[in-house]
């Protein structure tokens, strides 16, 4: 409806909230509020109220400048809304993204976990079986020597009869006897003089003097036997090998004591480097066939 159209059926005027734009109506009326302040107040100053008012033209430039004022700002907010929106949009993608490389990252955890887990359960198995080497190798030191060993026994002595000379006195196969005798009879472990009996120790002669290990040792010769005390004596004596040591030491008058040793404390054997003897491999104890026969 143009500015200036009356109403339907009536020569009346159509009024200015209709016809005239919302935004010039506010501003106009906002101007005329002003004004109307000022010439109020000028009044209660006693001061004279001219009767010119704003014209109509500078009203329409403040309405166009205020117009393009609201225009800029509208134009600016909808890129910033764009950019914003581009802004989400990216941030949205990057959520994306990261909740993406966050559950790679659990699951690769998770992959991690799991190997733990089985290296934890591969680990507990050897420490289990080098636990059952370790027990293992410590029962061979002692069996063989090259282990200290702690335990009940007897403490046998062995000398020549006074005043005996030549063949008379204790040689190294005496001894070597009665350590047989005393190994049938189940002794564990033994030491003659502090040094620790092995596989390899031998008594030699030289001259009147005894070498154990290449080392010396004098009378008296002082065996020191872990075992059961209860009933090594009584195996010593009903033994085969036992009852050759009696009838040899009876028959050359050698002085011979068996006590009680209470709980003792064998060293370990000194390790002697092998200078042929090699470990034999895994075939080498096979039997072999002879010529014609057939083998496996």
């Amino acid at each position: 409806m143009a500015e200036g159209s009356t109403l339907r059926g009536t020569d009346q005027p159509l009024p200015d909230h209709v016809t005239v734009p919302l935004l010039a109506l506010i501003t106009q009326r906002s101007l005329d509020a002003d004004y109307e302040h000022v010439a109020v107040r000028r009044r209660s100053a006693g001061a004279s109220v001219g009767a010119q008012r704003v014209p109509r033209r500078t009203a329409g430039l403040v309405l166009l400048v205020f117009g393009l004022l609201v225009t800029i700002a509208a134009v600016q907010t909808s890129r910033n809304a764009s950019a914003d929106d581009a802004s989400r949009e990216s941030l949205i993608q990057q959520v994306g993204l990261r909740r993406d490389a966050v559950a790679d990252l659990q699951q690769e955890i998770t992959r991690e976990e799991a190997d733990v887990v089985a290296l934890q359960g591969t680990l507990s198995t050897l420490d289990t079986q080098q636990k059952a080497i370790e027990a293992r190798l410590d029962r061979l030191r002692a069996r063989t020597g090259f282990g200290p060993v702690r335990g009940p026994g007897i403490r046998v002595t062995v000398d020549s009869a006074p005043g005996s000379a030549g063949t008379q006195l204790v040689r190294d196969s005496d001894l070597t006897l009665l350590t047989d005798a005393l190994w049938a009879a189940g002794a564990e472990a033994i030491s003659v003089n502090g040094q620790r009996l092995t596989a390899l120790s031998a008594f030699r002669n030289v001259g009147v003097g005894l070498l154990l290990n290449s080392e010396p040792v004098t009378p008296p010769y002082v065996f020191q036997v872990v075992g059961n005390p209860d009933t090594l004596p009584a195996d010593l004596l009903s033994s085969a090998i036992g009852a050759k040591w009696y009838a040899l030491k009876d028959s050359l008058g050698f002085r011979f004591d068996v006590q009680d040793g209470g709980t003792m404390s064998l060293p370990a054997a000194v390790e002697q480097r092998l200078r042929s003897a090699q470990v034999a491999g895994p075939h080498d104890g096979k039997k072999r066939t002879q010529i014609g026969e057939s083998g496996p």
